[in-house]
C-alpha cells in the first residue's frame, strides 16, 4: 500500500514539473487553419475577389484564383516580437501568365508611414517551377532573400518558413535552409498592430494563385526540427500537416478542440500510447503497434475537460513525452 502510494506521488510529482517547469511550452505562437472568409482563429476577415474554401487531399484550404482573390486579416501575429518564425503550408498553381511575384503572406500597419513589413513571395519562372522571396523592412534598412536558382515544383503541398533572430534573416523550405543575411532595426522590427494580407500584397496588387492552408507564426526563431510537418511520400502520413513537438511525437492542433492527431515515428512491437490529466489519472491507452494506421492515431477529445495533458508513448523499451492542451 505505502509502495503504490509513493509511486503515486511520483508519477504526481513528474507531471507537476513536466507541466510547470517546461519554458519551452511558454512560448507564444499561432496557428491559422486557412478555411475562412469570415473568420480565422479569431480574427476578423475581410475578402476581395472570390476566394473559395475547398476540400484538399489534406483538409480544407482557400484556393485563390491570381485575378483579384486576396484575405485581409484583421490582426498582426508577429506584434512586438524581437524574434520569430512564420510557417506557411501552400499548393502554388503553375501558369506563369496569372502569377506576378505574388507576395502571398505580407504582415504590416497600413497606416503605418516608414512601410515596416515582413513578407514572403514567390516566382514562377518559365520551366513552371517557384522559387521562394523572403523580405523585411525595419525601422532602419531593408533586406530581400531570393535565389532564381533554387527552384520547386509547382502543383505540390509545401512548406516554406522565414526565420529572424538577433538581425539574422532566414529562408527555408521543406525545412531546408537556402538563404540567410542580415537586417537591423533600431527600435522596431514592425508596428506591433497591423494586418496580415493572404494572396497578394497589403495595397492588392501581385496575386497568388494556388491553394494556402496553414499559417503558423511563433515568437521564437525556430530550428526545422520544430517546424510543421508535411510529407508528400505516400509511405509517410500523406501530407498530414502536424506540429512537431518531439523527434518522435507529432502532435496536431495544440490546443486540440474535438480531435487531436499523433504521429509516432519508427514503432517497435510493444510500443504504447496513453494520456494523462494534469493529476496524473490514464484517460486514454492504445496499443500502438497494433492499431496505428501510417503513424498517425486519431483521438476523439470532445468528451476530455479543457485543461493540459501529457501524452506518453514508451517505444522499444524508451519512454517520450509531450503536453498538449484542450480547450473547447
Amino acid at each position: 500500500m505505502i509502495g503504490k502510494y509513493i509511486k503515486a506521488s511520483l508519477t504526481l510529482l513528474i507531471l507537476f514539473l513536466f507541466f510547470y517547469s517546461n519554458a519551452a511550452d511558454t512560448t507564444y505562437y499561432e496557428i491559422w487553419e486557412i478555411n475562412s472568409l469570415s473568420e480565422i482563429s479569431g480574427h476578423n476577415v475581410e475578402f476581395t475577389g472570390n476566394p473559395q474554401v475547398v476540400s484538399t487531399d489534406i483538409g480544407e484550404a482557400v484556393q485563390f484564383d491570381g485575378d483579384g482573390d486576396r484575405l485581409l486579416i484583421d490582426a498582426n501575429p508577429i506584434g512586438d516580437a524581437m524574434e520569430f518564425t512564420i510557417e506557411v503550408v501552400f499548393k502554388p498553381d503553375a501558369g506563369i501568365n496569372i502569377i506576378n511575384e505574388p507576395r502571398f503572406i505580407h504582415i504590416q500597419d497600413p497606416d503605418d508611414p516608414q512601410g515596416k513589413r515582413v513578407m514572403m513571395e514567390i516566382r514562377v519562372n518559365n520551366e513552371n517551377n517557384w522559387y521562394l522571396d523572403g523580405y523585411m523592412n525595419t525601422d532602419s534598412e531593408n533586406l530581400t532573400l531570393i535565389d532564381e536558382k533554387l527552384t520547386h515544383p509547382t502543383a505540390e503541398w509545401m512548406h516554406a518558413a522565414i526565420t529572424y533572430k538577433n538581425t539574422i534573416f532566414k529562408t527555408y523550405v521543406n525545412g531546408e535552409e537556402e538563404l540567410t543575411g542580415s537586417v537591423s532595426y533600431n527600435s522596431k522590427i514592425i508596428n506591433s498592430t497591423g494586418k496580415t494580407s493572404i494572396g497578394a500584397r497589403m495595397n492588392e496588387r501581385n496575386w497568388y494563385s494556388g491553394l494556402i492552408k496553414t499559417l503558423k507564426i511563433t515568437h521564437e526563431a525556430l530550428s526545422p526540427d520544430k517546424f510543421i510537418f508535411i510529407n508528400n511520400d505516400s509511405s509517410g502520413v500523406n501530407a498530414d500537416n502536424l506540429i512537431s513537438v518531439d523527434n518522435s511525437i507529432k502532435v496536431f492542433p495544440n490546443p486540440a478542440g474535438n480531435l487531436v492527431t499523433i504521429y509516432a515515428n519508427k514503432l517497435a512491437a510493444g510500443s504504447f500510447l496513453a494520456i494523462y490529466n494534469i493529476f496524473g489519472e490514464k484517460v486514454f491507452y492504445i496499443d500502438l503497434f497494433e492499431n496505428i494506421v501510417k503513424n498517425t492515431v486519431q483521438l476523439n477529445t470532445s468528451e476530455f475537460d479543457d485543461g493540459f495533458y501529457v501524452c506518453t508513448i514508451i517505444n522499444n523499451g524508451v519512454s517520450y513525452s509531450v503536453k498538449f492542451l484542450v480547450k473547447h
